[in-house]
């Protein structure tokens, strides 16, 4: 009976989204793995990241992308609110001789005060699209410009110009700080688990002086 149930168990998690390692991923987390090494490693390209930089990550998950990152940047800084994940990415470093270069904070990254950065490079939970974007652009010192990957119906919000259809308030407060840029599109297949909606990853440059 057990065995039984834990066959169950493991049928329907996986109907749900177990992940990486036989993780549950959790909706109320927003947390959609990005398994696709051919798009992370693109992302990483993108970022533009210099062998000096600090770099902010927003939800690392299973760590995909937060190793990738470690070997092209002096520092990462990874927020993760979920224990489990903050365990995966410990381990997923751990005797790769990456890991005195990672900082993982254990928070909600919209209620914790965040660290010195020069790029912030995200899988953004989508939940917190529109308050992470305003938390970034608000940090001081100005950081140099962030990758982040969004929905994508909220993606063109943020890069819409006066008289698209998705031209809106979000799409004028942004626009007005910094310069937001769409970068590449990614198919909601290149997650595990998949997302009902298609992703874009776009690029926010803070205007420097501020208006």
């Amino acid at each position: 009976k057990i065995a039984k149930k834990r066959r169950d168990r493991s049928s329907s998690a996986g109907a749900d989204g177990v992940g990486h390692r036989g993780i549950d991923f959790r909706k109320t987390h927003g947390q959609h793995i990005l398994k696709n090494p051919l798009i992370v490693n693109s992302i990483v390209q993108k970022a533009n990241l210099r062998s000096s930089d600090t770099v902010l990550e927003v939800g690392p998950g299973t760590g995909n992308l937060t190793v990738k990152l470690l070997a092209a940047a002096k520092k990462v800084h990874a927020v993760e609110v979920d224990s489990r994940m903050v365990i995966e990415v410990h381990k997923r470093v751990q005797g790769t001789g990456l890991e005195q270069k990672l900082h993982i904070l254990h928070a909600d990254v919209i209620k914790t005060s965040l660290p010195y950065f020069d790029v912030c490079v995200a899988n953004t939970p989508y939940q917190i699209s529109s308050p992470l974007v305003f938390k970034l652009l608000a940090h001081r010192p100005m950081f140099r410009h962030a990758l982040l990957m969004f929905q994508r119906e909220f993606a063109l919000r943020l890069v819409a110009k006066p008289g698209d259809a998705l031209y809106c308030r979000l799409s004028v407060n942004t626009q007005l700080l910094a310069r937001v840029d769409h970068v590449m599109k990614v198919g909601r297949n290149n997650f595990r688990p998949p997302p009902k909606v298609e992703s874009s990853v776009v690029r926010i440059e803070p205007r420097n002086p501020p208006p």
